[in-house]
């Protein structure tokens, strides 16, 4: 856990010592990810300061509601993708003095940008994932599990700032909060039904957040099918093996595996083929099995309540005989005992 003021201190003296700052999302930007990432956009211009957004994804990788939120938003808050980005790089050598923000992220694979941030004193680290090994390196990490998701950590900081916030960013970030709780069903503090009470103060409208949520048809069949396909393995742990004919979108497994929580299980994994050569696993949890370690021993990460990886050259039958084995032996956390 960290020090809101903290934050607040390192944030604002980084921010004006440089002349630019670079917003960093992780790939395939979800709503936490992209708000979040505009709500330091926010932030920065506070300080009377330039920052752009940095987006590779292409429209058809995005939720239907990200895309409309990064269209809606991409004049005002300078979103760019990397090329354009290094287009405006003027050294000969291609290096920057600009600080990186990484939001909803800390892994060096899951940005596209991680080749640019070589400097641990231009990199600051916003999350709520566990940090492992391929955390970049940074002098400024602000990670805590324990937080629902980026955007609450951010509206947080734009209290700190006395920052109102616009009802239309309002959105994006209760959006966020939305997501990384299962619309305020898990990892929900006291705190964060606070921040999200204040997010309609000022004027976020749950109606409109709810409705970036809707799903086109031909992808929710897609989904129940995935759900047909659920299996208790051992303990109260729920299972889906995807058929290995179809591929399925990151999105698709995630509420896949957040539906498994439905059947009174402890934890729920979703296994399925994202593309020709690439297995994802998404883990949802509701707080006995830390499903964030189990995914950090698959080569990915999250949190105790979410988390994900994507394998390669492994078959999905493969994924899961492995993700069994790590299950079965202590895979519940630990309850600690009065004294």
């Amino acid at each position: 856990m960290f020090d809101i003021n903290n934050l607040r201190v390192n944030f604002e003296s980084k921010v004006l010592a440089s002349s630019r700052v670079v917003l960093v999302p992780h790939k395939t930007a979800d709503f936490d990810a992209i708000g979040s990432a505009i709500g330091l956009s926010l932030a920065v211009s506070k300080l009377k300061k330039a920052s752009v957004i940095i987006v590779d994804d292409k429209a058809y990788e995005l939720d239907r509601g990200v895309y409309s939120i990064i269209k809606d938003s991409r004049s005002e808050h300078n979103i760019m993708t990397k090329g354009k980005y290094l287009s405006t790089i003027t050294s000969n050598d291609g290096s920057t003095n600009d600080l990186f923000i990484m939001t909803d992220v800390n892994k060096s694979y899951l940005v596209t940008v991680a080749d640019l941030m070589k400097n641990p004193e231009n990199v600051m680290i916003i999350d709520h994932h566990e940090g492992d090994d391929k955390t970049v390196d940074s002098n400024y990490q602000f990670i805590d599990s324990k937080v629902s998701s980026a955007s609450e950590i951010v509206v947080k900081l734009l209290q700190k700032m006395k920052v109102k916030i616009p009802k239309n960013i309002a959105n994006y970030l209760l959006a966020g909060i939305y997501l990384d709780t299962n619309k305020l069903t898990k990892n929900v503090s006291a705190e964060t039904l606070l921040i999200a009470s204040k997010l309609v103060e000022f004027g976020a409208d749950t109606n409109f957040v709810m409705e970036l949520f809707t799903e086109d048809y031909d992808s929710d069949r897609r989904v129940q099918e995935l759900v047909n396909r659920t299996r208790m393995i051992q303990y109260k742990i729920a299972m889906v093996l995807a058929d290995a004919s179809n591929e399925y979108t990151t999105k698709e497994l995630a509420r896949t595996a957040d539906y498994g929580l439905n059947y009174g299980v402890d934890a729920s994994f979703a296994v399925g083929k994202i593309s020709e050569d690439i297995v994802a696993v998404s883990a949802r949890s509701k707080s006995t099995i830390d499903v964030g370690k189990v995914m950090q021993q698959m080569g990915g990460g999250g949190n105790q309540f979410s988390a994900a990886t994507k394998i390669e050259g492994q078959s999905i039958e493969e994924v899961g005989k492995k993700l069994e084995l790590i299950l079965r032996p202590n895979c519940y956390v630990e309850k600690k005992t009065e004294s």
